[in-house]
């Protein structure tokens, strides 16, 4: 019965295809077992290309065969195992809220504001950490229904942000509270892009809980930024019942 070390000097001849070094030699024999009528072999190698793998299977067999006293020969040859696919990071300009809740609608004036503003509040009542984004920029209408329409936000000039409004509870902040009011905003995509991300990055909301954002109606630049800048946790479609 051959030993182990006669294969393995055995298998130190048979040189790893399109180099000049054996496969002993590079440490690509990693097991040898001897059984009564059998003899396995495994191999684990660099490479993926098939050619490889069929080149050596057929030297190891026809070196090993005169040494092998009729027994069956168990060739185990392992590519590379490929990287565990990594799972894609989500986006979160603002880590320090928990859970961004998106309240939208498919049209205007289907009472999408007020969902937002009584789903914030009633949040607010269950001892939950809440903030409200009125999202809508061209019709910011959360100050005037939490009685905030006659203040401006305010700017902390030490970090230079702007300090959230408060009112039952909840933080809000709106385009309502930066421009006066009935001042119309006559904006492209990019400029409403750079104030939902503004309105995330460039307030000072606390550790909050859930932050609701009234989004403005449809689908457009303002739910695919914010979108692709935080994780959206749930979102709110509100509709009424007509085609």
């Amino acid at each position: 019965m051959p030993t182990q070390e006669e294969i393995s000097k055995v298998l130190s001849k048979v040189i790893y295809p399109n180099f000049s070094k054996d496969i002993v030699s590079f440490g690509f024999v990693k097991d040898i077992k001897i059984e009564a009528d059998s003899i396995f072999i495994r191999v684990d190698i660099p490479s993926s290309v098939p050619e490889v793998k069929e080149k050596l299977e057929q030297d190891i067999s026809e070196n090993l065969k005169s040494i092998a006293e009729n027994k069956a020969l168990e060739i185990e040859i392992n590519p590379p195992k490929a990287p565990p696919a990594k799972e894609p990071q989500a986006k979160n300009i603002a880590p320090h809220i928990k859970h961004f809740v998106m309240v939208s609608s498919g049209k205007g004036g289907v009472g999408k504001s007020t969902t937002s503003v009584n789903l914030a509040i009633a949040l607010a009542q269950q001892g939950k950490r809440v903030g409200l984004l009125d999202a809508d920029i061209y019709g910011p209408n959360i100050p005037r229904m939490l009685g905030l329409n006659a203040n401006k936000a305010q700017v902390d000039e030490a970090q230079k942000k702007l300090i959230p409004l408060k009112a039952f509870d909840v933080e809000m902040m709106s385009m309502g509270v930066l421009y006066d009011e009935g001042q119309s905003l006559i904006w492209r995509g990019p400029m409403i892009m750079r104030a939902i991300e503004q309105m995330l990055t460039d307030v000072l909301w606390s550790n909050l809980d859930v932050l609701v954002i009234d989004m403005p109606p449809g689908t457009g630049d303002a739910q695919l930024t914010l979108a692709q800048s935080v994780p959206v946790s749930a979102g709110v479609i509100v509709t009424t019942p007509q085609k």
